[in-house]
C-alpha cells in the first residue's frame, strides 16, 4: 500500500490528505474547517526548530527531531504545524 491519496485525520477537526510524496518533500491537502483549505500545499522535511505536536498524531515533538512543515511563502496559516517524519515511515510499512 503506498501513502499516497490517504486520508489521516488531524488534531482539531483537520483533515490531511497526502497527495505526494518523496523523501523530503509532502505534498498534502489540508482541510481545517472555518479556518483554512489549502488544494495542494508543499511541505519539507527538517529538524523541529521548537518542540510541539504532531498535526496527525498527537504525539509530542522535541527540537530537532525529524518533521514536515509547511514550506510555502508568505507563510500560510497553518505554518506551525507540523509531522511526525516517522509516523509517515510507520504507516508506509
Amino acid at each position: 500500500m503506498t501513502l499516497e491519496s490517504i486520508p489521516l485525520d488531524g488534531t482539531h477537526g483537520v483533515r490531511i490528505e497526502i497527495l505526494e510524496r518523496s523523501d523530503t518533500t509532502l505534498v498534502i491537502r489540508w482541510v481545517e474547517p472555518g479556518k483554512c483549505h489549502y488544494g495542494e500545499q508543499r511541505w519539507r522535511r527538517r529538524s523541529a526548530h521548537t518542540s510541539g505536536t504532531c498535526a496527525v498524531s498527537r504525539r509530542k515533538i522535541r527540537r530537532g527531531d525529524a518533521v514536515f512543515k509547511p514550506a510555502e511563502r508568505p507563510a500560510p496559516l497553518n505554518a506551525s504545524a507540523m509531522i511526525c517524519a516517522e509516523l509517515l515511515e510507520c504507516v508506509e510499512a
